[in-house]
């Protein structure tokens, strides 16, 4: 007996977006590789960690998307954390004091971005809810270091978390219905009943 095949047979044929991932993957790797070995070998600040974490973010963000969940606003929340994290090593590992300020602007720019594209797109915005409050709780978190002089010394962080955190609650006043059915329908503490 002879089974007929009745799916089509697949494509053999590699598209040119596998091969650039392929052969950037191996680039990505050797160059992390690189740096790190000469960093060891001529010692001093530990700045191959910054190079990595920076290949690592390019990749994730160019050649890693999640085609399912990808929109603008799961990208942006992406991007966020990763610059977040590049300028905290940064300010660890070479320049240390100037990322308290840096970071709260970042943040903001971001989010405020994120906020008028919301509500700009606001047919569609029940998709994108999750990934709105996400890079609202990431500038929540943020809030200790971003604060860690107070004001008086650094009230040009606190100006920009503050406002941040101004959007946060607008954001969450404004959609507080969608937020609880997004919690709901995520957790499975009863959407249905």
């Amino acid at each position: 007996m002879n089974p007929k095949i009745i799916y089509p047979l697949p494509n053999t044929q590699h598209s040119f977006y596998r091969y650039l991932r392929y052969y950037s993957r191996i680039a990505f790797l050797l160059a992390g590789f690189v740096c790190l070995l000469v960093n060891y070998l001529v010692k001093g600040k530990a700045w191959s960690i910054i190079v990595v974490w920076s290949l690592f973010s390019a990749w994730r963000l160019l050649f890693s998307l999640r085609l399912v969940e990808f929109s603008i606003y799961s990208h942006a929340i992406k991007a966020t954390f990763y610059v977040v994290v590049l300028l905290i090593l940064i300010d660890a590992l070479l320049y240390h004091g100037w990322a308290q300020t840096v970071i709260p602007i970042v943040l903001f720019g971001f989010f405020f971005v994120m906020f008028v594209l919301y509500f700009a797109i606001y047919s569609r915005k029940q998709r994108h809810l999750v990934s709105i409050m996400m890079l609202g709780m990431l500038n929540l978190v943020m809030i200790p270091y971003s604060i860690h002089s107070w004001p008086i010394e650094n009230w040009l962080a606190f100006a920009f978390e503050l406002s941040s955190i101004v959007l946060f609650i607008i954001m969450v006043i404004t959609n507080w219905k969608d937020i609880k059915y997004e919690i709901k329908a995520r957790f499975f503490t009863g959407a249905g009943k």
